[in-house]
Parts: C-alpha cells; structure tokens; sequence
C-alpha cells in the first residue's frame, strides 16, 4: 500500500503545508510540538478537512478538494493509535477489540476477536477494563481494536507519551514487532529523535508547518 499527502490546511496565523509519499514503511513525521504532526495526521484519517489538496491511498482517492471527494473516517481504512489510546472505559479488553471489527465480517467477530487477542497477547486480562491494564495492555489493546478492523494504513500519534519510562522500552520493541509485521505503510508522530531512529524507515521532518523532503532515517542522522 502506497500512501500520498499533498494538502494545505490554515489555521489563523498557522499554514500547514505538506507533501509526501510513504509506501510499505514506518515513515516518521518528526518535529517540535505544533509544528503540525497530528494536525496532518487528523487530515489523512478524516477528522479535519485540509482547505486543499489531495490524499491517496493506494489507488484510493480519500480527499481530493478539486473533485470534492472527501471519504468519512469509517470509510477510509486508516487505523489511528491516539495519545492516550482513546478505549472504551467500560468496556473490556474483549469488547473494545470486538468494536473495532467491521460490520461486514460480524459473522467472523469472535474469530477475528480471538485472533487479535492471541496475537497481542492479552488472553490473561480478556475481561479487565482499561483501568485495570497497564500502560503497555492499554497500547495493545487498542492496537489489536484497530487491526480488527483490517486497516489499509496505520497512524500513530506519539504512542509512548502516556507510558511510564520504565515500560516505554518494552512496549516499543512489542510495537516494532507489530508494525514489521503489517502489511501497509505506517506513519509514527514524534518529536524524539531517538525513538524515530529505532522504530522507523524513513522520516519528514516538519518544520512551522512546512514538510522537508523525505530521507532514509540513518541518512538524516548522519547527515543532519
């Protein structure tokens, strides 16, 4: 899966203006906070609507502010891992994966459900709610709740900022195993230049809003 961002979006005094290509990679938007990473995070899953541009997955247009195509974020296949990982309080771990399964494989959602479950492993806390999970079953959990639903495209949005220091290292190794194993691209939200290093394939550096050119991580470090 190949994804392309060319979009502009004001807002008041702030332009965001970026373009990039990401294809079967963990790319990184790296950049000091408000300098537009999650802002273009939201445009590509359908929160926010650029004032222009265009974004495509794959051969799928998503936005398009010249044909005025504007899919809804159910539609969009892109699964989006928020800072604080947004579960269902209520619900348990099991429930929130369900819910994240599409309404046309309903007749498949106990399998899917138990597959996530194994795949993150999670059996052990299968009926405990979020606020009896640890920071790094909360991640996963969400994480299994998006890949339920068989998303085309993966964002996350500096997913360790809600962990305790002392499990952010394994809870990073546990997410670069999921996202190796992924079929699609994957773009990762950071303003920390060493989990971008060892999480991620390529980079964009933001700046005031304005995208550099994508580079290769290790020729960005080396070559600053």
């Amino acid at each position: 899966m190949s994804l392309t961002v060319d979009i502009k979006k004001r807002l008041g005094s702030f332009m965001l203006d970026v373009s990039f290509q990401a294809d079967k990679e963990v790319l990184a938007l790296l950049g000091s906070s408000g300098c537009g990473k999650s802002m273009t995070l939201k445009c590509i899953a359908g929160i926010e609507k650029p004032d222009e541009g265009y974004i495509c997955l794959d051969d799928r247009v998503l936005f398009d502010s010249k044909k005025n195509i504007n899919l809804t974020p159910q539609k969009r296949r892109v699964g989006y891992l928020f800072q604080q990982y947004a579960l269902f309080p209520n619900m348990t771990v099991y429930n929130n994966i369900a819910a994240g399964v599409r309404r046309e494989n309903a007749a498949r959602r106990g399998e899917i459900v138990e597959a996530q479950i194994k795949a993150m492993h999670l059996d052990d806390v299968r009926q405990s709610r979020p606020h009896q999970l640890s920071g790094g079953q909360q991640q996963r959990t969400a994480l299994a709740r998006i890949l339920a639903n068989e998303p085309e495209l993966i964002l996350l949005d500096e997913p360790f900022s809600a962990l305790d220091s002392y499990l952010k290292w394994q809870v990073e190794m546990e997410l670069a195993d999921t996202l190796q194993c992924f079929p699609g691209a994957s773009v990762f939200v950071s303003h920390d230049r060493d989990e971008v290093y060892r999480l991620c394939d390529s980079v964009c550096v933001l700046n005031s809003g304005k995208s550099q050119e994508k580079v290769p991580v290790r020729r960005l470090f080396s070559q600053p």
